[in-house]
C-alpha cells in the first residue's frame, strides 16, 4: 500500500496537451503544501491508476475539461483547470478511501486516511478559487458540496453493507448510484456551472452520473471473479453481480479465498454477469440520450462524445462477454 514515485514534473505535457496542463495544475496546488505532507501527496498521486501516474486516466478532471470545451468552445483557462483539478482531487480522495476500506489493516492506514482528508480539503479550496469568477459563486459551490455529499453517502452505505455482510439488490444499486453516480453528477454539474451553463447544469450532471454509474458496474463485473484472493466473490463484497450470484447460488466462501474454475463456471452461468450487463447497458443508453439532448441545446459535444466512446470501448470486452453467454 505504499505510494510509488511520481513521474518527472512536466515530462508528459508535450505528449498529452490535455492531461499535461491538468497534471501541472495539480502539482501547483500540491507545491504550496508543507513539505511534511507535500511529498507524500505527490507519491500518493503517483501510484498506478492515480492522477500523476503516467497512465493515470484522470477521468474526473478530463470530463470536466471536455464539458468546459463543449460550453465555451475555447481552450481551458485557469478557472477551468482549477475546476478540473478540484474534481480530480475529490475523486482521488474517494479512491484512497476505497483502498483503505477494501484492504486488510496495514501500518500506514492512518497516514493514508490523513492524506485523503488533505486531498478533500485541497479540492474544496481549488473549487472555491475556480468558482470565484463565475456569475454566482455561492450558487456554483452549493451544488458542488451537495453532490459530493451524495458520493460520501454512497461510501458510507458501501461500508455499512460490507460490515453487515448482507445486502439486497436494491441496496447495492443505491450504493452504486450514490457512490459512483454521485461523483459523476458532482463533476458534470460543477464543471458546467464554472463554465457558465447554470441553466443546463442538470443535463451535464445527468450525463456524468449515468456515465460514472456505467463505469462502476463494468468494474464490478470485471472484479467479481478476478483471480486470486482479490475477487469480489471471495470477499463477499456488496456489489450487484456478487449479490445476484449469492441470491441465485448457495455457494460457500471459497477455501483460502481462492476462486476455483468450478466457482468461476458457476458464477458465469448464474446470470449475474448478464444481469449487471443489462443494467450497465441501460446507463449507457441514458448517457447517450443525455448527449443527444445537449446536442439539441447547441453545445459542441464532440469531445464529450469521444469521451463516451472511450468509456464504451473500455466496457465492450466485459459487456460483450456477458452477451455471448446469453447466446450460448
Amino acid at each position: 500500500m505504499r505510494p510509488t514515485v511520481p513521474s518527472t514534473p512536466g515530462s508528459e505535457v508535450a505528449s498529452d496537451p490535455v492531461r499535461g496542463p491538468l497534471r501541472e495544475q495539480l502539482r501547483e496546488i500540491l507545491a504550496a503544501q508543507p513539505p511534511v505532507i507535500r511529498d507524500d501527496l505527490l507519491r500518493l498521486l503517483g501510484r498506478p491508476s492515480y492522477a500523476l501516474h503516467p497512465d493515470g486516466p484522470c477521468r474526473a478532471g478530463m470530463m470536466a475539461l471536455e464539458i468546459h470545451a463543449a460550453i465555451r468552445g475555447e481552450p481551458a483557462g485557469r478557472a477551468a483547470l482549477l475546476a478540473a483539478a478540484a474534481v480530480e482531487l475529490q475523486m482521488e480522495a474517494a479512491y484512497v478511501f476505497d483502498e483503505v476500506a477494501d484492504a486488510p489493516p496495514y501500518p500506514e492506514r492512518g497516514e493514508d486516511l490523513a492524506l485523503a482528508i488533505a486531498l478533500l480539503t485541497l479540492g474544496t479550496a481549488a473549487a472555491v478559487e475556480a468558482a470565484t469568477g463565475s456569475r454566482a459563486p455561492a450558487q456554483t459551490l452549493r451544488p458542488f458540496c451537495a453532490a459530493y455529499g451524495q458520493a460520501c453517502a454512497g461510501q458510507y452505505l458501501d461500508a455499512r453493507l460490507q460490515r453487515r455482510g448482507q445486502a439486497t439488490l436494491e441496496e447495492a444499486l443505491e450504493t452504486t448510484c450514490l457512490k459512483s453516480g454521485g461523483l459523476g453528477r458532482f463533476v458534470g454539474g460543477f464543471a458546467a456551472r464554472v463554465a457558465g451553463a447554470e441553466e443546463d447544469a442538470a443535463l451535464f450532471e445527468s450525463f456524468g452520473g449515468n456515465l460514472f454509474t456505467l463505469g462502476q458496474l463494468v468494474d464490478d463485473m470485471r472484479d467479481a471473479c478476478a483471480g486470486g484472493q482479490a475477487s469480489d466473490v471471495s470477499q463477499r463484497k456488496a456489489t450487484l453481480p456478487v449479490i445476484f450470484y449469492g441470491q441465485t447460488v448457495d455457494s460457500p466462501v471459497p477455501p483460502g479465498g481462492m476462486i476455483s474454475p468450478d466457482i468461476q463456471q458457476t458464477y458465469e452461468s448464474s446470470g449475474a454477469p448478464l444481469y449487471a450487463a443489462i443494467l450497465a447497458q441501460a446507463y449507457l443508453s441514458r448517457a447517450r440520450e443525455d448527449l443527444s439532448l445537449l446536442t439539441r441545446r447547441a453545445y459542441a459535444v464532440g469531445g464529450l462524445g469521444r469521451f463516451l466512446e472511450r468509456v464504451e470501448s473500455d466496457a465492450e470486452g466485459i459487456l460483450g462477454a456477458a452477451r455471448l453467454r446469453l447466446v450460448a
